[in-house]
């Protein structure tokens, strides 16, 4: 893809490669102060035979990119996976003083007719930076197309280590002991589930509200039309060391961000909070933005939570650890300051934000008559690089409140992604959208109070 005549549109504070493709965070893990994130990744501005990048922060806003992590071998190419920090050196790969990090993933390999063997495999590393592929690979062979994307995660019953891997319709768990040596001990699906998708990228995470544990799985759909592309589905329910139980408290899909930009979503591993990282792009589109020599960008890490609502029940909520970075909020006269900033917007009833531009282009969001939240970028920029990307079914989107009465809408905006949280994040919008001249205005229709605050 060509660069010439295209505007600027990196963000600054959602991640972007150096340069290249990126698509699903990787190997998401936290050790020695250190997060670290890898990703799927080819080194030119589209997809092609994954590798893993890697990038490594100490505040999730700034990052130093490393080399890449890991690339295509004899068993295929390198596809999505976990990391863990492997402490007690359980795996016999560490040193005297070095536990290592061990990473798994998918090994890819095509096959004739169109098929795909998915095997997972295990990698480690004992500086953080340079990592080693496990002679005995794959540890959990396989003959299935659709068997990837294993999450790692600490077994409190087991005392050891699990993975929940997608397979198809469903997710299959297995227990180990040391990271090699693999045994099933159960499956979630296709039972329960509302959305239509192949099951990818899953991840499985207790979390505490009222001083009871609740386990959320959450489940990556693969792109398909109903659902405007491709969308993160998430469950409740409970573990008991085996298998996810879920509790059935839904009975249509619920999805952690109601945008057409969040995709693939996974948590830290060994963080002090539960934070999520999502791809931020669409399928349907994600080949032809207009970004050039970069293609794909992460969402804003964000601490999740669970929150008991009035209209909704429990549900899991969100906010973005970009709030850290802000200043202190100042009365916004209607003239935005740059290309990054955070709008809040307060108010009742309905209303209608807009951002433009000198172009007369107009990013569109607040709560409508029926108390939905809604972003509308049907006429916020340039929208002719993708027939699908113009289409208004990609372009409007609205979700019922869980909350009547007041609310208060904030709007992370950084260059050309935006994410909108209502009511404690039980309701999110993760949008990119590429206006051709940046927003310099900021208005509302029915006199809700607006503040911004900048970095």
């Amino acid at each position: 893809m060509s660069t010439k005549g295209l505007r600027d549109f990196r963000p600054q504070l959602h991640f972007t490669p150096s340069a290249g493709w990126i698509n699903d965070p990787n190997g998401l893990v936290y050790a020695e102060g250190k997060y670290h994130l890898f990703a799927q990744y080819y080194p030119e501005p589209f997809w092609g035979p994954m590798h893993w990048y890697h990038a490594v922060s100490t505040d999730l806003l700034h990052w130093e990119h490393l080399p890449v992590a890991l690339a295509p071998d004899e068993l295929g190419f390198i596809f999505s996976g976990s990391a863990v920090y492997d402490r007690e050196n359980r795996s016999g790969f560490g040193q005297e003083g070095s536990p290592p990090l061990v990473a798994m993933y998918t090994s890819h390999k095509n096959q004739e007719g169109n098929r795909a063997q998915e095997q997972q495999s295990i990698a480690y590393s004992l500086d953080g930076v340079r990592f080693t592929k496990y002679p005995g690979n794959p540890v959990l062979p396989s003959a299935r197309q659709d068997f990837r994307d294993p999450k790692l995660f600490p077994n409190p019953v087991r005392k050891g280590w699990s993975v929940v891997l997608a397979a198809g319709d469903h997710v299959e768990f297995y227990a180990s002991q040391d990271l090699k040596r693999w045994e099933k001990t159960g499956e979630f699906g296709p039972q329960g589930n509302y959305s239509q998708g192949v099951w990818e990228c899953p991840d499985l995470f207790p979390l505490t509200i009222d001083g009871r544990e609740v386990w959320v799985l959450l489940l990556s759909m693969g792109g398909n039309e109903e659902n405007h592309g491709a969308r993160t589905q998430y469950f409740t329910g409970s573990f008991d060391g085996d298998t996810f139980t879920c509790d059935g408290r839904f009975t249509q899909p619920e999805f952690i961000d109601a945008g057409f930009d969040n995709y693939a979503g996974v948590t830290f591993s060994g963080a002090p909070e539960r934070l999520l990282m999502g791809w931020a792009c669409n399928w349907t589109y994600a080949h032809n933005t207009p970004t050039g020599e970069y293609c794909g960008q992460m969402t804003l890490p964000r601490v999740l939570s669970l929150v008991d609502t009035p209209l909704g029940g429990l549900r899991l909520g969100g906010a973005p650890v970009s709030d850290r970075a802000f200043g202190p909020a100042q009365p916004l006269d209607g003239t935005l300051p740059g290309e990054l900033f955070k709008l809040t917007v307060t108010g009742s009833g309905a209303e209608s934000v807009s951002l433009s531009n000198e172009k007369g282009q107009v990013l569109r969001f607040g709560v409508d008559g029926n108390n939905q939240v809604f972003v509308d970028r049907s006429q916020a920029g340039a929208n002719g690089f993708d027939e699908n990307f113009a289409r208004d079914w990609y372009s409007r989107m609205a979700a019922p409140r869980f909350y009547q009465g007041d609310w208060k809408l904030e709007l992370t905006f950084d260059h050309s992604v935006c994410e909108l949280f209502a009511d404690q994040g039980t309701r999110a919008f993760t949008q990119v959208v590429y206006p051709d001249q940046p927003y310099t205005r900021a208005a509302v229709e029915n006199g809700s109070r607006m503040t911004v605050s900048v970095v």
